[in-house]
């Protein structure tokens, strides 16, 4: 079975000849040695292999930091969030509402850093990060009586919050290089 070739009516013979990078698509008259990305024309297959795979793994890990910065954001809009509308709530049933005052002002700090992530994701995650350690000692220092209440899921938040920081960080440095 013969593959015919595809010719567009702009094509002339010369214009098929031409070279493509394989990783950035540039167009070369004649095979250069390397391209402006780095691609090894002249290269053995084991340099071309590690250029492309090294590529690879690169966008991997900015993707891996986008996603670890979103799940990182979604968990200060939830204790945020959950916190506001607990403390909401709580109003209507205290007659001091000093702590569900402070509550909701530790909320809307944390929802605002949430929407700040999407600006500056490391810097608003470490500040992120730093109200929710805060709040923990406060409640701790407020209330003795609730340090092992929830302390699971509280370390399990620290740590994501952790986690994504140093994934964001990792890979704002994997960006940068060439």
């Amino acid at each position: 079975m013969k593959m015919a070739k595809f010719r567009s009516e702009n094509q002339t013979p010369t214009s098929m000849n031409k070279i493509f990078c394989p990783n950035c698509y540039n167009e070369f008259e004649t095979e250069p040695d390397q391209c402006n990305c780095g691609y090894p024309f002249h290269g053995t297959e084991i340099d071309k292999y590690n250029f492309m795979s090294g590529i690879g793994n690169r966008e991997i890990a900015v993707e891996q930091g986008k996603e670890s910065a979103s799940n990182s954001r979604n968990i200060l809009f939830f204790i945020g969030g959950a916190s506001l509308v607990l403390s909401l709530l709580f109003m209507f049933f205290e007659e001091d509402h000093t702590n569900n005052m402070i509550t909701i002002i530790y909320s809307l700090i944390l929802i605002g850093l949430g929407f700040y992530s999407y600006k500056e994701p490391f810097f608003a995650l470490l500040m992120g990060l730093i109200v929710v350690v805060l709040g923990y000692l406060m409640m701790f220092i407020l209330n003795p009586v609730l340090i092992l209440s929830g302390l699971l899921t509280r370390i399990i938040i620290i740590a994501a919050l952790i986690y994504g920081l140093i994934t964001i960080r990792r890979s704002k440095k994997i960006a940068k290089e060439p």
